[in-house]
């Protein structure tokens, strides 16, 4: 007969208790497992790399149908970066959530390894549903796999941007073979390329604009140059600024199967080289240090670009060392130096001792440093401040100096400012994704990368009220931000164009031609590297700020620099493949029916 429980509640009560024993085993065996599972689950996790955000965020609708998938990501070891290799489309999707059709596009990450970015190459479908996949394929760069990731939007029917009205280029492949960084055009007609080898080559450019005759002067190989430029007083002097490269081999730790964690370069070993060119048959130079000793973060952040002034000075543009301006793992934690995040500006008429300018400001291992840029007779001096990274520099024919700066991925600190200090800064830990940003810049300005050594600690525009305040830094997904009253840096010039997020703006020229009857003469013209891959058309008002921003030519791979043949309105652009082991040279000729010129 089966067991009834009594009706007294009391004494139901007494007759439960009774089984109690025989459910205390199960129950702790439940218990267990719910622990043992929370906890691995907690260890694998902190462990692991993982996405921690997207642009467009999961569920969002009425997306930009050219709309870039944007990824933050956690990365747990230090040093170790999102493995460029492992971004496949068998990795990486953006698949149409209703029959699952793969679309095309170009993958990458940063240069820091601190972000993943799809963009498509196709326009996406109107009033459509997508998805986006990441899976435990993608690594990092010691070898770990990411937690698998997946999210949706829906489009609406717009897109963000316009073309250029009037203006159409045709594009075909001039070069193909090492990653180059940076073009000029020199007075001898020639199109002379910078190198991620550290060799230099050069061309002769026929009428149609193909290549041929390549030349290569080795005298830098082994270093990253950037900065590339003709003297204004000397055609046969060549300006260059170079960097210690960034070596394949893990350091830090004993190196284990698949670990692709790159050596950190050494930092104080950006140079700045006067090339004189012999004259003779080949590409021949004499090569002379001018300026040494300039900081050097330990991943992508470099010396980077030269330009000259209209004061006859040369203008250059020196990266952080940090993601938002404290020491973070990711990037070694490596401090900020007094010369990162500038626009320097050296004196090029000096006679440099033996081995040039040491610009080193402070000591570093077994070197000595104690360059002071504020003397009166400094060779270099601390133009303006707060520049994260601005691949390049220009100098527009109205007299302003413009540099297109990437903004940080998430996932930095920013620094506290120090007891005493009024108003009080405090710090953000695993700060949020930064836009990128157009700077007008001004001497003495300070345009929102914090460096503790000269007084600066608030990143960007803080976050002075509860409304939205621009280039504000606040708490956004699983990263941190500035408490509300947080005040920018009372130096801080501010933006003229906010690109958006993980787009890279690089190489920045004028047009200069009167090709298309002029409608592109005097705009900036932009590469967007990462999300975008295009070239953007910025018009400029008569203060010199932007006025209008339309899209030249969209379908690019990682384009990083770029360069106009004033004779014929043609365009060279660099873009990297390969994520950087490969690269080629693009022509853009303008289309014949558009190319009238006044």
């Amino acid at each position: 007969m089966p067991y009834v429980p009594p009706r007294n509640p009391a004494v139901r009560i007494k007759e439960y208790t009774r089984l109690l024993p025989y459910l205390a085993f199960p129950l702790l065996v439940v218990a267990a497992w719910i622990l043992f599972y929370i906890y691995n689950s907690t260890v694998l996790l902190q462990g692991r790399p993982s996405v921690t955000g997207t642009a467009p965020g999961n569920n969002a609708s009425s997306v930009f149908r050219n709309t870039a998938v944007s990824v933050d990501v956690s990365l747990p070891t230090e040093g170790a970066g999102v493995e460029g290799e492992s971004l496949t489309p068998d990795h990486v999707r953006l698949l149409r959530t209703d029959d699952g059709a793969l679309v095309p596009g170009v993958l990458n990450t940063s240069g820091g390894g601190d972000a993943i970015v799809f963009q498509p190459s196709v326009l996406l479908d109107a009033s459509t549903s997508y998805s986006f996949k990441i899976t435990a394929g993608v690594k990092d760069e010691s070898g770990k796999a990411f937690a698998p990731f997946e999210m949706a939007f829906k489009t609406g029917d717009a897109s963000s941007i316009s073309p250029t009205p009037g203006v159409s280029f045709i594009a075909r492949q001039v070069y193909s073979g090492a990653a180059l960084t940076s073009l000029v055009i020199g007075p001898d007609g020639k199109l002379y390329a910078a190198g991620l080898d550290g060799n230099l080559r050069r061309w002769v450019i026929d009428s149609a604009g193909t290549l041929s005759n390549m030349e290569t002067f080795t005298g830098l190989a082994g270093r990253i140059v950037v900065g590339l430029l003709f003297d204004v007083t000397d055609p046969r002097v060549l300006w260059v600024s170079h960097n210690d490269a960034v070596l394949p081999e893990p350091s830090n730790r004993a190196p284990k199967p698949g670990d692709k964690t790159p050596k950190p370069s050494d930092d104080f070993t950006g140079k700045v080289s006067k090339l004189t060119l012999s004259g003779a048959p080949g590409f021949g130079a004499v090569a002379e240090d001018y300026i040494v000793g300039l900081p050097r973060s330990t991943k992508d952040h470099l010396t980077n670009s030269l330009a000259f002034g209209p004061d006859g000075l040369l203008y250059l543009s020196q990266g952080s060392n940090s993601a938002m301006g404290a020491i973070d793992p990711v990037w070694y934690n490596r401090p900020e130096r007094l010369l990162n995040a500038t626009v320097l500006q050296i004196d090029p008429s000096r006679t440099p001792p033996a081995g040039g300018f040491n610009v080193q400001t402070e000591d570093y291992k077994n070197r000595t440093g104690d360059y002071d840029p504020f003397a009166l007779d400094a060779p270099v001096k601390i133009y303006a401040t707060g520049i994260r990274n601005a691949y390049d520099l220009l100098w527009h024919s109205n007299g302003q100096l413009y540099a297109p700066a990437n903004g940080s991925a998430a996932g930095g600190n920013t620094p506290a400012s120090p007891p005493g200090v009024t108003p009080s800064v405090p710090a953000v830990k695993n700060g949020p994704t930064q836009d990128d940003y157009l700077f007008k810049i001004v001497r003495g300005g300070y345009y929102g990368h914090p460096n503790p050594l000269r007084g600066q600690y608030v990143m960007n525009g803080g976050n002075p009220t509860k409304m939205a305040d621009p280039a504000e830094l606040v708490t956004r997904d699983r990263n941190s931000g500035y408490p509300e009253g947080v005040k920018p840096d009372a130096n801080y010039k501010g933006f003229i164009w906010n690109f958006g997020r993980n787009r890279s703006p690089n190489g920045v020229i004028e047009y200069q031609s009167d090709t298309f009857a002029g409608a592109l003469k005097h705009k900036l013209l932009v590469v967007e590297y990462s999300a975008g891959d295009d070239i953007l058309a910025l018009s400029l008002d008569e203060r010199g700020n932007v006025a209008q921003v339309t899209q030249v030519i969209a379908g690019l791979s990682d384009p990083l620099d770029l360069v106009e043949d004033p004779r014929n309105g043609n365009l060279y652009v660099v873009e990297l493949l390969d994520r950087g082991a490969a690269g080629r040279l693009s022509l853009l000729s303008p289309a014949l029916e558009q190319a009238v010129r006044r």
